[in-house]
This record gives structure tokens, sequence and C-alpha cells, in this order.
């Protein structure tokens, strides 16, 4: 009999959702640090530096010249104080199977591998712009490979192939876009991510359960708290500070387990 494999999430456990604040402690600079070091000097040219970051880097394409071009910002070594160690620890001991990221960094898989995690076979990494919409679907799948995923909805900085400009953040393949809405519907903990892309925005579930936003700073933006408000009507939960920071709520977390 031919098993049917399901794309819906294990019910009650939470889905981490990772911006680029979970990556400063390992040295991996903020938007902003990365469109000062990025961009060279040319203050006579037209436009913000993100259009110019966008042009620049839609006409290197996709490709090698890309990942060429962003390694010496991206690629960094893990620390041995890094937070991705306690979320690793966290998911080892069954806390949680899945991790979405919005980071290109490499710094979760290499938490998994100084942990003694095996790609393939206790992990799997899921490229999605380098998928098939349908594939990434499938492999989403709990009834499929190891427990622990990896999902990098905007790619790796080592192939080339990633999201990284206005253009390429507008909007997902509705696949992938309904994949973000059913999995976002999970228990929730967003941390060091300022919904800052449009097509998360757009696909992210207003409603679902509980859903905690972890910052070092608290929301301003609208779009934030508006999210918030439409998925937790009655309280929001909302974690800044040094609890908010990524290390800080790691820490945290693993501490409240084990009392």
């Amino acid at each position: 009999m031919k098993t049917v494999c399901s794309p819906e999430p294990r019910e009650g456990k939470p889905v981490f959702w990772l911006g680029a604040g979970c990556s400063a402690h390992d040295g991996v600079p903020l938007n902003a640090e990365l469109l000062r070091l990025a961009l060279p000097d040319d203050r006579g040219s037209w436009g913000s530096p993100q259009y110019r970051f966008d042009v620049f880097c839609d006409n290197l394409g996709a490709d090698r010249s890309r990942a060429d071009f962003l390694t010496p910002y991206i690629e960094r070594p893990l620390r041995p104080d890094s937070p991705y160690h306690g979320l690793t620890r966290l998911m080892r001991d069954g806390y949680a199977d899945v991790v979405f990221t919005f980071n290109i960094d490499d710094l979760l898989e290499q938490a998994f591998q100084e942990a003694g995690l095996r790609e393939h076979k206790d992990y799997q990494v899921i490229l999605v712009p380098e998928l098939m919409p349908n594939a990434v679907v499938q492999r989403l799948s709990p009834n499929q490979g190891p427990r622990l995923r990896i999902v990098k909805l905007h790619g790796d900085y080592r192939w080339g192939i990633n999201c990284m400009t206005s253009t390429e953040i507008t909007q997902y393949p509705a696949a992938i876009r309904r994949a973000v809405e059913v999995w976002s519907g999970q228990p929730a903990v967003v941390c060091g991510y300022s919904f800052f892309h449009l097509n998360v925005l757009e696909a992210f579930s207003r409603t679902g359960s509980y859903m905690v936003y972890a910052n070092l700073q608290f929301p301003d933006a609208p779009m934030v708290l508006s999210l918030m408000s439409a998925r937790n009507p009655k309280s929001a939960w909302f974690v800044d500070g040094g609890l908010g920071s990524f290390g800080g709520f790691v820490a945290a977390l693993e501490e409240g387990l084990r009392t």
C-alpha cells in the first residue's frame, strides 16, 4: 500500500522562525551594516543603499558570482557561546522539530554538526529557492525523512541561489505561501525578526495557535503590531530587552524546561 505523506505539521510542538538578529551574536551583520560593508563608497550614485544593493545583486544573478560576493560578509565560524547551541539542544531533546529561517548563513547547521547530528540521518536542510515548490511541501512532511528540519526559506549564501533583493522577496509561489501559512499557524516562536520581507508578511498566518515574538527591541512597526494583534487578540506575547535577545530567550527557555 502506498503511504500518503501529509504536509501538515505535528500538532502541539512550537515552530521556530529565525531572523537576522539571531545570527548577529556570531558576527553576521544586520541588513543596514551589510549594505554599508558591501556597497562601494559611491556617494554620487542615485537611490537608497537598499535600492543600489538590489540593482547590484540583480545584475550579478543567482549563481557563483553572488556567492563569491556575499561570502566575506556572511561566512562566520560558530562561536562557543553561540545561542544556536542552545536551540540545537532544545531540538535534539524533542522540544521542537522544525526551524524556518530567513537567514542565508549556515550557523544552525554548524551547531547541529558540532552536536553530533548528521545531515540526512538526524536532520534535513530544505533550501527552498533551489527546489520546485511541490518538492518543498513534500520534504516538509512529518512522515518523511528525519525528525529535525531546517527550512531555509531564502536559501544559502554558499550557492548564490538565495532571495536577497526586494524583487526576490515580493511573493512566494502559491505552494510555498500555503506552506508558510499552514506552518505559521502552529505555535510560533519568532526570534530576531522584524517581518522585513513582503512575501513573509503576506503569507504568515493571522490565525492559529499562540505566537511569541522575541526581540531585543520592542517592535514599533505597525505591520508587526498588527500581525500580533490579529494573531493574539487577548494577549500578545512580546519578549524584549535581554530576555528578548536570541541568546537570552533560548537560555531562559532551556532553564524553564529544566525546572
